[in-house]
């Protein structure tokens, strides 16, 4: 099978209403209790409040960073939210119809340092100490056998996986796994968008153009074909666990929230694909509409003029650097 998306899919995911949904939804879970009170309130009317955050409100004095939060099934929001991803994209693939990509196929288990189809990309000197340490390190041969054999052997043992929950399994493989393989498998671009400062309302326009598809930005990384290696290998660990667990059919998620998707909405027939009648008195928090782009535009403005900014390299970070 073909490794690189067709291009109509390409097109699709660099379009501003995905790139600016998938890089939202990523800040305001990570970054909610960072925001001021007016911040998020401003963003709570809009429609854009998680109902689970994806990290901790109190900061952990020995990081000086807020944990992930494991116990509030915000991890099912993560798994959630890139299976309707999935199954969108799988929509695009079958109305395009190429032979050599059918359907979204993840990788078996993370590639290790000698793989002839998936090589690690070099690092690269980014002008930045920090995250050129974050790409040495992350990058190295070491740390594919001290940590990412270990975590993806771990997130499919079914002895393993019937000590947690979904929502915990989720959060662990988001700010483990998942997050190592979008900085480990990230290649040199010409420039990476630079956040953009606390007096801006918006993010330049040129950042759309497909051609920018870095996997270590939230705005540009679903364009990256890698990415649906990356997230079909964490969407195939739901399978995992559900057999760990004899669960039959359908998952009963409890964490289903996935901001207001652009152009392909989660519809109530697509939904019904991916889960069970709620439960009586339950609250199904998905959104069966789309944003046409006010919305995000305002939530945008709020999150840069907070002067807060999530990444997925944040947590390999020194600590204290910020």
């Amino acid at each position: 099978m073909n490794s690189k998306l067709p291009e109509p899919v390409i097109m699709m995911m660099a379009a501003r209403d995905h790139r600016l949904h998938h890089y939202l939804w990523h800040q305001v879970r990570n970054l909610w209790w960072e925001f001021s009170d007016s911040d998020k309130r401003e963003i709570s009317s809009l429609g854009w409040e998680p109902p689970r955050k994806a990290r901790n409100p109190q900061v952990n004095p020995e990081t000086g960073r807020r944990d992930p939060d494991y116990h509030n099934d915000s991890g099912e929001d993560f798994l959630y939210m890139h299976r309707v991803m999935i199954a969108n994209v799988n929509e695009k693939l079958a109305e395009v119809s190429d032979p050599t990509y059918p359907t979204i196929v993840g990788w078996q288990n993370a590639p290790a340092p000698d793989d002839a189809e998936f090589p690690v990309p070099p690092a690269w000197d980014t002008g930045n100490a920090g995250l050129n340490n974050i790409l040495n390190v992350v990058k190295s041969d070491e740390f594919y056998q001290e940590r990412m054999k270990p975590s993806n052997d771990q997130f499919k043992d079914p002895s393993y996986l019937r000590t947690v929950s979904l929502g915990e399994l989720g959060a662990r493989i988001e700010f483990t796994v998942h997050n190592w393989m979008h900085m480990r498998f990230c290649s040199q671009v010409p420039t990476i968008r630079p956040d953009p400062d606390e007096f801006s309302t918006n993010i330049d326009p040129k950042w759309d153009d497909p051609a920018y598809d870095w996997l270590g930005d939230s705005y540009s990384s679903h364009v990256n074909s890698i990415f649906w290696k990356i997230h079909g290998w964490v969407d195939d660990r739901i399978e995992d666990w559900k057999a760990a667990n004899n669960i039959q059919g359908p998952i009963p998620w409890k964490g289903t929230w996935v901001g207001d998707m652009p152009t392909h909405p989660v519809t109530e027939s697509l939904h019904a694909m991916l889960t069970t009648p709620l439960p009586e008195g339950g609250h199904d928090d998905h959104h069966t509409h789309h944003d046409e782009g006010g919305d995000m535009a305002e939530v945008l403005k709020i999150t840069i003029r907070s002067g807060k900014r999530f990444h997925f390299y944040d947590d390999l970070l020194p600590h204290n650097s910020g």
